[in-house]
């Protein structure tokens, strides 16, 4: 349950926001033309992008671009609670920050467009920063527009000169040239994720019903039909070759249970997981 949910906007746009939660509860964001440096105070979450899952342990921060974002929230085993502070950065302001900053980001040797978020511990100076935001939340009536116009500015400028700074500089540049993810390289970073269809669509900017219709036209097949399909080719890959239990070779190429991978299995190929492994046992 949502104990808390504050924002701070500016041109009636979301920059700022906090929300607090006392149960296990996922959260979608549209990000459209906006990055998200998102900080977890309590608790943890689990970020998932269109190229990408990791986790976001108590105390660490994401910086993301990309067209959706969901987050699994998690909250903390001592006190029950989930607190997350999240900060929309929308395109202009980046490039309004960042003009005289672009012709070095575009000379680096690092860049890397395969990734869409960045993960870390904050430096204690970032680490004040978060903690001002914070206050500003429980002190509304001081916050003006210039002050959230600096405040933006301000975390950008951290973020390029943290020890990640060559990261952020190719995720700020692959954003501002609107290098986005494609919806089969969406699918193809998902097929073995315990990820539903309609996370999928989500991550892929699109409703279920129009995800269905665009993935029949590149793949030529239903999503459950080539998800299923994938996810058995890979886990007999994986039985012949891995020394992996049957358990993790389940899980590790998406499916929920034992017992429903071994089901599909047999329907597929004939024969058990368990008793296609033993063929392979000598070799």
């Amino acid at each position: 349950m949502i104990i808390e949910h504050k924002k701070i906007e500016h041109d009636k746009k979301v920059v700022f926001e906090t929300i607090v939660s006392d149960s296990k509860d996922t959260f979608n964001f549209c990000l459209k033309d906006e990055a998200y440096f998102v900080h977890v105070k309590h608790g943890n979450h689990i970020a998932i992008t269109p190229s990408e899952i990791m986790e976001v342990p108590e105390g660490n921060l994401a910086f993301s671009v990309g067209e959706n974002l969901i987050l699994k929230a998690y909250p903390n085993n001592d006190d029950g609670i989930y607190q997350t502070t999240i900060i929309h950065i929308d395109r202009e302001s980046i490039l309004k920050t960042l003009a005289h900053n672009f012709p070095e980001i575009s000379s680096s040797k690092e860049r890397d467009y395969s990734f869409d978020t960045i993960t870390g511990k904050p430096c204690v100076i970032t680490q004040n920063y978060i903690d001002g935001i914070l206050h500003y939340f429980n002190n509304p009536h001081i916050i003006i527009n210039e002050i959230i116009e600096l405040k933006v500015r301000e975390i950008l400028f951290l973020l390029l000169r943290s020890k990640k700074a060559l990261q952020v500089a190719s995720l700020l540049e692959g954003f501002v040239n609107r290098n986005t993810s494609s919806f089969k390289n969406t699918v193809e970073n998902h097929l073995f994720h315990d990820i539903s269809l309609h996370e999928l669509a989500h991550l892929c900017n699109m409703s279920l019903s129009t995800f269905k219709r665009h993935f029949k036209k590149i793949y030529n097949a239903t999503p459950t039909d080539y998800i299923f399909e994938r996810r058995l080719e890979n886990s007999k890959k994986l039985l012949a070759t891995s020394e992996q239990s049957i358990i993790d070779i389940a899980l590790n190429s998406g499916f929920k249970s034992v017992s429903h991978y071994s089901r599909k299995f047999k329907e597929k190929f004939g024969i058990p997981p368990s008793e296609y492994k033993l063929t392979f046992s000598g070799k």
